[in-house]
């Protein structure tokens, strides 16, 4: 879990897209560094990089990522697109799968992440985030 206050959310400067489109913002040192690993041999599969901020009164999430094993790469995804997005322990959204990809050999601290609104106002004082992308699957 994640705690926020309002007030230490990054802006974005200069994002001018329609609120229901997805959108691409650079990463910053704001943004939390995260792994995907599978148990059985195969070891950590994907890496990324996401952040949740305000945006014009919105929450939004972005994200960039990249697949480590090709083994699993299709098991990473579908496990991304079970993922749940939670706010004080209550789930808003499901489906991190849009965040961005690149390739193994790039620095995903230099790349740029997709955003997408999760459909609410952004909470006022203090709440947690949570991001759980855990699940099982069969190689």
């Amino acid at each position: 879990m994640r705690k926020f206050v309002l007030a230490a959310l990054v802006a974005l400067s200069g994002v001018g897209a329609a609120d229901a489109a997805d959108f691409t913002t650079k990463v910053t040192k704001d943004f939390w560094d995260d792994s995907v690993s599978w148990t059985g041999g195969i070891g950590k599969a994907y890496e990324f990089k996401w952040s949740v901020m305000d945006n014009k009164g919105q929450l939004i999430i972005c994200g960039v990522g990249k697949f480590l094993d090709p083994t699993s790469r299709t098991q990473t995804r579908d496990l991304l697109r079970k993922a749940t997005v939670s706010i004080n322990g209550k789930p808003v959204m499901k489906d991190v799968s849009f965040f961005a990809t690149v390739k193994k050999s790039v620095d995903l601290a230099a790349s740029q992440a997709t955003c997408r609104s999760m459909g609410m106002a952004t909470p006022r004082g203090e709440y947690d985030i949570g991001l759980d992308v855990s699940g099982s699957a069969r190689f």
